[in-house]
């Protein structure tokens, strides 16, 4: 009897640890998170992956480590496929962006269903942007050379998503600027300033310094209004000019493996709703950066991302080969 008595109350002990307050306890995270990069060690995307990852340990956000994982490659589809071919799909996460989101669609790796949204994080402005000593002074004098001589400029890109910006300029204005692409903004960079193509898309923590140093300069913004970046503050916007159709604001957030359940899913959204609300996130990173805060929760950033891609899509379809 005095046997048996100690094992109901044991289970009783296990059952109340389970059952706590008449709710499951949850046992997620149990293991070390891998956090992938889908792209290269120093660059926006890996710069932003890792100041994520520093706020959530700060913070003790979660109980378990984080190891951050770049897989650069095929705009965002080498981590894309990387993260599909996960085994574990509850413990890798990684961030991704509108080019990112392009990339995937146009490689096959982002798998039937989609992946699973966690949060956006914020939206990044865009430029288009030319040497410091080049002749053009403003977008309309671009626009003048262009129009003078079709063809004959090229707008460095690093994906198709800078392609998309170019061809919608090229519509809105009724010029013909060529595109062509890089590896990177970095390469854009080069390209400029040693005189073998005449502009470039950037997003501003891409190109601030070197408009700050002199060695570029910014003739338009894809924006209803100017931005609050350092050293950007005077760059006019195609709206202003008079181009309101020319607005275009870069996504950023973090997805999960398509089979993620949605105790991790929830779990990740909380978290990031968390960080984004941190000064850390909005004046350390966002406002040193050029990115516009924007936080939408699992289920919100779900229903977004949809009709997001979709419009993406669309403007890829339209590119030309």
């Amino acid at each position: 009897m005095k046997k048996a008595l100690i094992i109901m109350i044991a289970a009783f002990v296990a059952l109340s640890c389970v059952f706590a307050n008449g709710q499951t306890e949850s046992v997620y995270p149990s293991q070390g998170i891998e956090f992938v990069i889908p792209a290269s060690a120093g660059g926006g995307s890996d710069r932003m992956a890792r100041l994520l990852i520093e706020i959530i340990q700060k913070n003790n956000l979660c109980p378990q480590t984080i190891t951050a994982s770049n897989k650069a490659g095929g705009s965002g589809a080498t981590g894309q496929a990387y993260v599909n071919a996960s085994p574990n799909p509850d413990y890798v996460i990684f961030t991704i962006n509108d080019a990112h989101t392009l990339g995937g669609n146009k490689a096959g790796t982002i798998p039937s269903g989609n992946f699973t949204q966690l949060a956006l994080l914020g939206v990044d402005e865009v430029l288009f942007v030319t040497k410091g000593d080049a002749p053009y002074s403003t977008m309309e004098e671009a626009i003048a050379a262009i129009k003078a001589n079709p063809k004959s400029l090229v707008v460095g890109c690093a994906d198709q998503l800078d392609r998309i910006c170019v061809q919608d300029i090229n519509a809105s204005y009724g010029v013909e600027f060529t595109d062509t692409l890089f590896g990177g903004a970095g390469d854009i960079a080069t390209a400029i300033l040693g005189g073998h193509v005449q502009f470039g898309m950037f997003n501003p923590s891409e190109c601030v310094a070197l408009i700050n140093s002199g060695d570029l300069k910014a003739l338009a913004l894809f924006s209803e209004e100017r931005t609050s970046v350092a050293g950007l503050e005077n760059v006019p916007t195609f709206t202003e000019m008079g181009h309101p159709e020319l607005v275009y604001k870069m996504t950023r957030g973090v997805l999960g493996n398509a089979n993620m359940s949605r105790e991790a899913q929830l779990f990740w959204s909380d978290v990031f709703e968390k960080v984004c609300a941190t000064d850390d996130w909005q004046k350390g990173y966002c406002a040193a950066n050029g990115v516009t805060p924007m936080y939408m929760n699992c289920d919100d950033y779900s229903a977004f991302y949809v009709e997001n891609e979709k419009s993406l899509l669309e403007k890829l379809s339209k590119l030309p080969d």
